[in-house]
């Protein structure tokens, strides 16, 4: 699962430690030159951009420089850095989805906004981090500035005007408050390296990461170029961030930065591992070519997990540095959203119990705790407002910082808590409404079998599981659980349809999987969305195989609406599967979630509360501790929306999701 992560580490850090090291660097030379040569041809399908202005449908001409220009602009402004990629098509897909896609592929951080543009297809996206600061009223005007001048073909203003936009509400005195205002951080501009390692890792052109077949069909000489390169800046990326990690503890304390040390020893680890792997193949008689490409290739991968590692820890403590800045401001907010929000709590706890009237228990298993819950996390808010500000009172600005942060996030999580309340109703009654529909689509397939006389077997067990899923089905019309009827049916539907399918037509089963697909994908979309909703507010509590099946489903989703246009059946079967998955995770989480509070004795104190993966005992405790390094995950506060299946990479903990952003026709 992915989110926030930046990859530009371990490829743009040759420089910081240029000096004394000619070889090396002209190792790094030739590499770049190879690796920047595989920018994408006109990609419809979201790819990594190769820098901040990626032209492929051939439209802003000499106006790139301009871009350019105004990008930097703005980054120097805000510490937003806008990315802009101008494609022919989305090949169908959604401007806002293409968007955060490819800045998901791109690795994009919590502080990268991206704008995409389909030339043909006059459709436009901006992804936005739902933890990147910026409000709602923000984001919109970055949208407003850009769609304005797209409507005029106005290709470039459009890609100027967002960075304007940008630079307006999150500059200093914009109205967003979250721009970055570097003058606070005094004790990092004492020390030159640290500068010039953010200053390439934020403003470089990253090339494409290198993909297995890319390096697979490498000739050997350029596999050699690469490694080495790979080694020289994964050395330096090492070695710059043992200066970073005394920054960070100077600020934040040792506690704070516990994670960060951790990772950076792994890295280290790591590191002196793959240079052993190197050096192993220089022997005599020489290593064969087929096992040396093989190892080389690791070298390459391995080094770029590496940075991929300490990317994701340097990422965290530069929004921190940002956060600095803006922390008072930031206090202020979160105390009066708060406020905004716990009036919600009232309606919401009776809501859950009108549905308790209609529904089971185990149909509002995800949904019955989270008004008490909300209001504990509210609570912790308070207490840490009124923290924060005892820290700025002493001068104590990373402290503060680290309590804004930690307030932000359990807000977050509080909406949506109270949000998945507010949808309960509607997903079970769409439910209901969906059970008449599927039942009687079922009962004509039981019918199907008796008109075409299949009996064997494997259609006997289908017939007799969809008789059975009907029973349950016309009782959860009478007061069950209609989701887990519904799931039932349309599982032994599905199951029904691959028994009959030797005696139906081809066209007639794709007819009926394109049917039973619209709505599987939808109650599969719906029930992926409340899990990820009941992980993100229990992060603290839910284990790895809860997060594993959760990640699992947000894959065969992604692959079901991949295939929808051109194969229903085998789009039916991932989203089936997605279905089962996102369930069990629920199950699981619900487990875990509950065998973490009845196993720690505590109850609702401050000490003991999870707030965005770190514990508030370490963070509203005394001295310099400041619970950092558990990450900043979820929904925060500054109105990013969610999105399903955000901002996630298949294994790896990212520092936020895509979810905040625009999109449409122009």
């Amino acid at each position: 699962m992915t989110t926030g992560r930046r990859r530009s580490l371990a490829r743009t850090l040759g420089p910081v430690r240029a000096a004394g090291r000619a070889a090396t660097t002209a190792l790094l030379v030739i590499a770049a030159s190879t690796v920047l040569t595989l920018a994408p041809a006109s990609a419809e399908a979201p790819f990594d951009v190769p820098s901040q202005v990626t032209d492929d449908a051939g439209v802003l001409g000499t106006d790139a420089p301009a871009v350019q220009d105004a990008l930097d602009a703005a980054f120097n402004a805000t510490g937003y850095q806008l990315f802009v990629v101008y494609v022919d098509s989305f090949d169908g897909t959604d401007g806002e989805t293409w968007a955060d896609q490819t800045a998901t592929v791109s690795g994009l951080g919590a502080q990268d906004l991206l704008l995409a543009v389909a030339v043909d297809d006059r459709r436009y996206g901006v992804s936005v981090d739902v933890e990147s600061g910026l409000s709602t009223s923000d984001v919109d005007a970055v949208d407003d500035a850009a769609r304005a001048a797209l409507r005029d073909e106005d290709w470039s203003g459009a890609a100027i005007a967002a960075a304007q936009a940008l630079q307006d509400v999150a500059g200093p005195g914009g109205g967003g408050g979250a721009g970055w205002l570097w003058a606070g951080a005094a004790l990092l501009a004492l020390v030159a390296g640290a500068l010039v390692w953010r200053a390439v890792r934020r403003r470089g052109a990253r090339p494409r990461d290198a993909s297995s077949e890319d390096l697979t069909t490498a000739s050997t000489e350029d596999l050699e170029r690469r490694a080495g390169a790979a080694l020289v800046a994964i050395d330096d990326a090492v070695r710059t961030c043992e200066q970073e990690l005394g920054f960070a503890q100077a600020e934040f304390g040792l506690e704070a930065t516990r994670s960060f040390a951790a990772v950076l020893e792994d890295a280290k680890a790591r590191a002196t591992a793959v240079f052993a792997l190197r050096a192993g193949l220089d022997t005599d008689p020489p290593t064969p070519e087929p096992q040396r490409r093989v190892a080389l290739v690791e070298v390459v991968e391995r080094c770029d997990a590496i940075a991929d590692a300490l990317d994701e820890q340097t990422a965290e403590f530069d929004a921190l540095r940002a956060l600095q800045a803006r922390a008072p401001e930031t206090l202020d907010a979160v105390e009066q959203r708060a406020a905004e929000v716990e009036r919600r709590l009232g309606p919401a706890r009776s809501q859950v119990e009108t549905l308790a009237v209609t529904y089971p228990a185990q149909a509002l298993a995800s949904v019955a705790p989270n008004p008490d819950q909300a209001a504990r996390l509210l609570a912790q808010v308070a207490d840490a407002v009124r923290q924060g500000r005892e820290r700025l009172a002493t001068k104590d600005r990373a402290g503060a910082a680290t309590l804004a942060r930690g307030a932000e996030n359990a807000l977050g999580q509080a909406v949506v808590l109270l949000d998945a309340v507010d949808t309960a109703r509607a997903d079970l009654e769409a439910a209901v409404t969906g059970l008449d529909r599927a039942i009687g689509s079922i009962t004509s397939d039981v019918a199907d079998a008796e008109r075409l006389a299949a009996t064997g077997p494997a259609v006997r067990t289908a017939v007799s599981e969809a008789e059975a899923a009907l029973a349950q089905a016309r009782a959860a019309r009478e007061g069950g659980d209609p989701i887990a009827a519904l799931r039932r049916v349309t599982a032994a539907e599905a199951a029904l349809d691959d028994a009959l399918a030797p005696s139906r037509e081809a066209a007639e089963q794709a007819v009926r999987a394109r049917a039973l697909l619209t709505d599987t994908l939808g109650r599969a979309e719906s029930q992926l969305r409340a899990t990820q909703d009941y992980v993100a507010t229990r992060r603290g509590a839910v284990g790895p195989e809860a997060r594993a099946a959760l990640s699992e489903a947000e894959r065969h989703l992604a692959e079901a609406r991949s295939l929808q246009p051109v194969d229903a059946a085998g789009a039916l079967a991932r989203a089936q599967e997605a279905e089962r998955l996102a369930e069990s995770a629920a199950r699981r989480a619900q487990q875990d979630a509950a065998g973490s509070a009845g196993g720690t004795g505590r109850g609702p104190s401050v000490g003991g509360m999870v707030l965005g993966g770190i514990l508030l005992d370490q963070v509203l405790g005394g001295g310099r501790r400041g619970g950092f390094g558990g990450g900043y995950g979820g929904a925060g506060f500054g109105g990013g929306r969610r999105s399903t299946g955000g901002r996630r990479s298949a294994g790896r903990p990212s520092g936020g999701r895509r979810g905040g952003g625009r999109g449409g026709r122009f």
